[in-house]
C-alpha cells in the first residue's frame, strides 16, 4: 500500500467509532488525558486505533487533505502523551511509539495501535474507562466486579462452592471417570487430582463450581447462580404486549441439568419446534430452513462459553423470521466481533469446564474453534444469511447470535463482498455493483438490512442523504492500514 493510499484510506473513515478515534493535538484539554483514557477504553473494549494529527470528520466542516495537522501542529504535547504512556498500568507492551506516516506539507501523522487485553483491566491514574460507540466511559467499582465475570478476566467455573461431594457421585460422574480409565477411589480424592476441587483457606476440600455443572443433576438448584436454559416460542417476528400478555406461544421451556445433558435436550427440543414449524395467524406453518448444525453450534457455543457468575440464563427465543441464541458474557480474551470465528481464542473464560467436558463420551464441544465456522460455512451453503453477533455496546454483558430464516439474495452477496474489500458503501456505489439505476429500491434494502442487523448506517455530520454510508457491523478500520485491505 503505497502512502497516498494509505492518507485516503485514513481520510476515507466517516465517523469515529468503538475502535477508532481522530485526535487533532490542537488542545492541551484534549490532549494527554483524553488520549491516554481512550487508549485504557480500547484496551479494556475491543482494542483500536487512535490517529494523531488529524481532525474529527463529525467535528469539522475541513475536508480532505485540510484536515491533516500533524503532530507538529502540538509537538510537545505529542511527546508529553510518550511520556505520559507510563502511567498506564499495567503496563501494555510496545504500544509507544506510534507508527508515523507523511502526511504531506511537512506533517506527520500518528497510527497508535492499541491491542485488546485479555490479562485484566488498565486503568490511569486509578481510573477503568471501557470505550463505547464513540466515546469512553469511566467504571465504577460495581462495575469492574461485573465486567471482570463478563469479560472473562476472573474464573467463575475455578472457583469454590459449598457443596457436597455425594451430590456429584451420579451417572454423569462415572460415564466421565470411565472414560479417563480413572480407578473407583473416593470422589474427593479424584476431584483434587483432576482440579476440579481444591482446599479453602480453612483446608476444607471443595468442589469448584465447574465440577457441579458436570456432575450434578440439578445444579441450577445447587448453585446461587442461574445455569439453565429457557426457550421462548414467540409469535410474529417481535416480542410484543398485548393486554398485558406478551405474545409467547405456550410457556416457555426451562432446560436444567448436568451441561452436557443440558446441551443434548436443548439441541433436541429446538430442533423439534423448528421441524414442527410455527403456526402463524392465517392458518399456515411456518417452516424453518435455518441448518441443523448451525442451531446446534450456537446451543453449545453458549453453554460452554457463557458467564457463570452472572445470575442470568441463556434464552433462546424462536421467532417467524429467525432465532436468537443470547447467553451472558462478553466476548473474552482476544475475541472481537470482527475476528470471532477467524481467529481462535488465547484462552477459554470456563477453561476448567471445557478441558473436562472433553473427556465426557461423545463430547458436545471439541475445542477446536469449530462453531462459530461451521454456522457461518451452513448457513452460507443453505443460502441463507451469515449469522449475526449482537454484542456490547449494543448489549451490556452478553452476547446474541441471531439465525435469520430468510434466504439471502444475489444482491447480499455483492455487497457483502464490497464491503468486505472497501469497509463503507454508498447508494451509489451499490447501483453500479448492482446494475440498476433505482436509488428508492437500493434505499429499501439497505434499510431493512440495517434493521436485520445486518448493516450499520452512518450518517454524516450534515445529516446529508447522499452521503450516508453503510459498514458491516462488525467491520474494523485497522485493516485499511493493512497491506491486505480483505483482512
Amino acid at each position: 500500500m503505497t502512502n497516498n493510499e494509505l492518507i485516503q484510506n485514513i481520510l476515507s473513515i466517516p465517523t469515529e467509532s468503538r475502535t477508532m478515534e481522530f485526535k487533532r493535538l490542537g488542545s492541551r484539554n484534549d490532549g494527554v488525558d483524553k488520549t491516554l483514557q481512550s487508549i485504557v477504553a480500547m484496551a479494556n473494549t475491543d482494542g483500536g486505533t487512535i490517529i494523531l494529527g488529524v481532525d474529527d470528520p463529525q467535528k469539522t466542516t475541513l475536508k480532505g487533505l485540510n484536515r491533516i495537522f500533524g503532530i507538529e501542529e502540538n509537538i510537545e504535547l505529542y511527546d508529553e502523551i510518550g511520556r505520559s504512556v507510563r502511567k498506564i498500568y499495567p503496563p501494555i507492551s510496545g504500544i509507544w511509539p506510534p507508527k508515523l506516516i507523511d502526511g504531506g506539507n511537512g506533517k506527520r501523522i500518528g497510527l497508535l495501535s492499541v491491542p485488546k487485553v485479555g490479562d485484566g483491566f488498565r486503568h490511569y491514574e486509578n481510573h477503568v474507562w471501557i470505550r463505547l460507540e464513540r466515546g469512553n466511559k469511566m467504571l465504577n467499582p460495581q462495575d469492574i466486579l461485573h465486567l471482570a465475570y463478563v469479560k472473562g478476566f476472573s474464573r467463575s467455573d475455578k472457583e469454590l462452592v459449598e457443596v457436597d461431594f455425594n451430590l456429584l457421585k451420579t451417572n454423569f460422574y462415572e460415564d466421565w471417570r470411565q472414560k479417563r480409565g480413572i480407578s473407583d477411589k473416593p470422589i474427593e480424592f479424584i476431584l483434587e487430582k483432576t482440579g476440579l476441587a481444591r482446599k479453602d483457606d480453612s483446608k476444607n476440600l471443595l468442589p469448584t463450581r465447574a465440577a457441579v455443572l458436570l456432575f450434578a443433576e440439578f445444579p441450577n438448584d445447587l448453585l446461587e447462580t442461574k445455569c439453565s436454559v429457557r426457550v421462548f416460542q414467540v409469535q410474529g417476528n417481535r416480542e410484543t404486549i398485548t393486554r398485558e400478555t406478551l405474545n409467547w406461544i405456550g410457556t416457555p421451556k426451562n432446560i436444567n441439568g448436568p451441561i452436557a445433558k443440558q446441551i443434548t435436550d436443548a439441541h433436541e427440543y429446538v430442533l423439534g419446534l423448528l421441524k414442527a414449524g410455527m403456526r402463524v395467524p392465517s392458518g399456515f406453518r411456518t417452516t424453518y430452513s435455518i441448518p441443523e448444525r448451525a442451531v446446534k453450534e450456537a446451543i453449545t457455543n453458549a453453554v460452554i462459553h457463557r458467564d457463570y457468575h452472572t445470575k442470568r440464563d441463556i434464552e433462546i427465543r424462536i421467532f417467524e423470521d429467525r432465532i436468537e441464541v443470547e447467553s451472558p458474557g462478553l466476548l473474552p480474551f482476544n475475541i472481537t466481533p470482527s475476528n470471532i470465528g477467524i481467529e481462535r481464542s488465547h484462552q477459554y473464560r470456563n477453561d476448567l469446564l471445557v478441558k473436562h467436558l472433553r473427556e465426557f463420551p461423545d463430547p458436545p464441544n471439541l475445542d477446536q474453534n469449530e462453531g462459530v465456522r461451521a454456522m457461518r460455512q451452513t448457513m452460507k451453503t443453505a443460502n441463507l444469511y451469515p449469522p449475526i453477533f449482537f454484542t456490547y455496546p449494543n448489549l451490556q454483558d452478553a452476547v446474541r447470535v441471531v439465525l435469520l430464516n430468510e434466504k439471502a439474495p444475489n444482491e447480499w452477496d455483492k455487497v457483502s463482498d464490497y464491503l468486505i474489500k472497501n469497509k463503507y458503501i454508498t447508494n451509489t456505489e451499490a447501483r453500479g455493483i448492482l446494475l440498476t439505476e433505482d436509488t428508492v429500491k437500493v434505499s429499501k434494502r439497505f434499510n431493512r438490512w440495517v434493521k436485520q442487523g445486518l448493516l450499520t448506517k452512518i450518517t454524516p455530520r450534515t445529516g446529508a442523504k447522499r452521503n450516508v454510508r453503510y459498514r458491516l457491523p462488525t467491520a474494523d478500520e485497522r485493516s485499511l492500514f493493512t497491506s491486505d485491505k480483505s483482512k
